[in-house]
């Protein structure tokens, strides 16, 4: 049986950091990288010989991974939930079409995909789900985003404690700001200053150190382990308050 790992938003940033790192463990016979743009995937399985190409839109389900399982029947080692978006600015601006993605993306589909995998995962197997420093407080200006990235965290905790008893280990990465080259420069004329930014290497490093401890959450940076304890001693009011006035003049 082969022993696979499926990685989605497989094509840049940290999804591209995940398949390289992973494409270096010998325990894993193929990685399912998944992502939208064709050339995109085919450069990168031109890469790594351990790639196999997924193109799926995951806005619109879960389809394509879960008819590959079904047929092929692999051993699901670990499986990375990576693909998400987010909008930065008021939330009576954004169109429901941007809701509706954003909450596919983000929600649904991770917990979707969790849900088809586990028939395939054994002991031993594992789960990353990339959450963000932003679940900690509600962020304004990233309103949908904050919001669906506690649902992320919340359910990566409580499915880490259920799984347990099949050895099956659930690591939540929440980093802050990552330097993927996604990130806009400038918003209205005006450089933006992302603080505390750090690369999608260490991201992963760490994320998959954490998995392999077994610990629920991934702190890859000062800046996120200082803004959990910030946002979790200190008013919610005061938190929101001041990244309000951060970055209200981007929006």
């Amino acid at each position: 049986m082969r022993r696979v790992t499926i990685v989605t938003g497989s094509t840049g940033g940290i999804g591209r950091e995940f398949v390289r790192r992973i494409s270096e463990d010998e325990d894993i016979d193929e990685i399912w990288a998944v992502g939208r743009n064709k050339e995109k995937l085919e450069k990168l399985a031109s890469e790594y010989p351990k790639v196999v190409a997924v193109e799926a839109d995951l806005s619109k389900g879960i389809g394509e991974i879960s008819e590959k399982l079904n047929s092929e029947n692999p051993e699901v080692r670990i499986l990375v939930n990576n693909a998400g978006v987010g909008y930065l600015g008021y939330f009576e601006n954004m169109e429901q079409e941007k809701i509706e993605s954003l909450c596919m993306l983000n929600c649904t589909v991770p917990a979707l995909l969790v849900s088809e995998c586990l028939p395939y995962m054994k002991e031993g197997s594992g789960i990353i789900n990339i959450s963000s420093s932003s679940s900690f407080q509600p962020n304004p200006y990233l309103t949908m985003y904050s919001a669906s990235k506690v649902f992320v965290k919340n359910f990566s905790r409580a499915l880490g404690v259920e799984l347990k008893k099949r050895r099956i280990k659930v690591t939540c990465s929440c980093p802050g700001w990552v330097d993927t080259g996604m990130l806009p420069k400038e918003k209205n004329g005006k450089k933006i200053h992302y603080t505390g930014m750090i690369s999608a290497e260490k991201v992963v490093s760490k994320a998959l150190a954490d998995l392999r401890r077994g610990r629920e959450l991934s702190l890859p940076s000062f800046f996120a382990k200082y803004f959990r304890l910030y946002s979790k001693y200190m008013p919610t009011k005061l938190v929101m308050g001041q990244w309000a006035w951060i970055m209200r003049k981007y929006v």
